[in-house]
């Protein structure tokens, strides 16, 4: 259990456009705060807010292929994968090609 006020990881919204209705979001979370599907909630949560608040109509995430974990989060928080972008992001180890999943304020 995580005491209030511990920072778990963050969520935020990047490469906002209002005027076409997109933005990126990107996301962490903490190795001790891991496994309580912290992330998804999240996500969700930002998510529905965006679609509401900000009137956005689609939000996309990239993350490594890498990365297991971050595509099971963007799948419980219903974002669709849609490809893969090769090459797209150099992390320390090296090149990175990234999965693109994305969800419309559309989506059921």
């Amino acid at each position: 259990m995580l005491d209030a006020g511990t920072v778990a990881g963050q969520i935020s919204l990047r490469r906002l456009v209002l005027a076409d209705g997109l933005a990126e979001v990107s996301y962490w979370v903490l190795p001790n705060a891991r496994g309580r599907h912290l992330a998804p909630r999240a996500l969700s949560a930002l998510t529905t807010w965006s679609f509401g608040a900000l009137r956005l109509h689609r939000i996309e995430l990239s993350h490594s292929t890498a990365n297991a974990a971050s595509c099971r989060v963007a799948h419980y928080a219903g974002f669709a994968a849609e490809g893969t972008k090769r090459g797209e992001s150099r992390h320390t180890d090296g090149w990175h090609d990234m999965h693109l999943h994305a969800r419309l304020d559309t989506d059921v």
